[in-house]
């Protein structure tokens, strides 16, 4: 006997998680493959976090500190707010997950950027809300005047990527001022960059500046990236009172634990460290894009700590080519999972993983008649 569940859970997207190391030898019956499909960092925490993480086991018996005061003061003072200006998550897909809970009902729509990230529709599904997807625009990034158009008297959410996720497409700051002052200053507008750390271009900071000054904007921000957290958890957003508010009507108490607060906590005394980290994908993300671009594979430019690749005519054609890569001990994303089928989302990592995919695209996609146009 089945349980009763809401008819909404089967109008929600399923997010499929790329495939691990493990999976990729097994299947394959490999002895070696390098992980190139969840836009994670090479490099593993600083030494001085994982020290960091290991003080902190001794406390686990005790709550965390619910409101993760520390951590919130070292945001604030980083990033000029006050620190009743800044919510911590589980990572920044759970302040996501919690602004569509807060805003969206029946009736209403969430506006958000297609193909993005893969949790965007997920909000309105949950709510019995509709989504409304605009299109990215040629070079992947958020078609802003699309967008603004789409926002109506029923939106109650708007949700910006930059860089977008998969397409690596990055808005100037100058558009994203321009965008928020074509909507009415009562609409929510979540700016997600997660991938904030990987632009060059140098506007890349002010999305914080406009969260200072307007009251209808958050932004969010992730240590899963450039600080190599991805296995605790840790995000957060920078917005007005107001929105921090929102957020923490349905926040659960305690939804950063103690070893990420602390991790956190400690990368933020190491910066340039992580800069330099930093940099270094930067060079080797210029350099796979100029291999590419040597090998006649068209690519989209990105600002991200990925590229999103062109792999064929269609999604059949791009799965065909994941498939070859995967045998050859190369794990990419396959782009139909992401929302651009035929393309494959091919994360930075060091030299010599960068170096295994390279070559394996030669073999597989170094030739006009395997690569489709861009």
């Amino acid at each position: 006997m089945s349980i009763v569940t809401s008819p909404r859970l089967g109008a929600m997207p399923h997010y499929e998680p790329g495939l691990t190391t493990a999976d990729v030898l097994r299947k394959y019956g490999l002895d070696a493959a390098v992980k190139l499909a969840s836009n994670e960092s090479p490099f593993p925490p600083l030494p001085q976090v994982e020290a960091a993480i290991r003080e902190a086991v001794g406390g686990l018996n005790r709550y965390p500190d619910g409101a993760g005061r520390a951590l919130r003061r070292a945001l604030a003072e980083l990033h000029g707010v006050d620190p009743d200006q800044v919510v911590l998550g589980n990572g920044s897909c759970d302040i996501i997950l919690l602004a569509g809970q807060a805003l969206l009902d029946p009736g209403t729509t969430l506006v958000h950027p297609e193909p993005s990230f893969s949790l965007y529709p997920h909000l309105p599904a949950a709510a019995g809300a509709e989504a409304v997807a605009v299109p990215v625009d040629g070079v992947g990034r958020n078609d802003l005047d699309a967008m603004a158009a789409a926002v109506d008297e029923r939106t109650r959410l708007v949700i910006l990527c930059n860089p977008n996720n998969p397409t690596g497409g990055y808005v100037a700051a100058d558009a994203i001022e321009r965008f928020l002052d074509m909507i009415p200053g009562d609409v929510p507008v979540l700016l997600d960059e997660a991938y904030h750390d990987f632009v060059t271009e140098l506007d890349r900071g002010r999305g914080i500046s406009m969260a200072r000054v307007r009251p209808n904007l958050m932004v969010l921000r992730t240590f899963s990236k450039a600080h190599g957290l991805c296995g605790l958890r840790i995000g957060y957003g920078v917005g007005g009172e107001a929105w921090i508010r929102t957020i923490d009507a349905v926040r659960q108490p305690f939804n950063t634990n103690t070893l990420a607060q602390a991790a956190a906590l400690e990368g933020l005394r190491h910066l340039g460290e992580t800069e330099r980290r930093v940099q270094e994908t930067i060079r080797e993300r210029e350099r796979v894009q100029a291999a590419l671009t040597a090998m006649g594979v068209p690519f989209l430019p990105s600002q991200a700590n990925f590229v999103l690749v062109g792999a064929g005519a269609d999604a059949a054609a791009g799965t065909a080519v994941h498939e070859r890569l995967l045998a050859s001990g190369v794990i990419v994303r396959d782009g139909a999972a992401l929302g651009a089928p035929g393309r494959l989302r091919v994360s930075i990592g060091t030299p010599p993983e960068n170096d295994a995919f390279l070559a394996a695209a030669a073999d597989v996609l170094g030739s006009p008649a395997a690569a489709a146009p861009g």
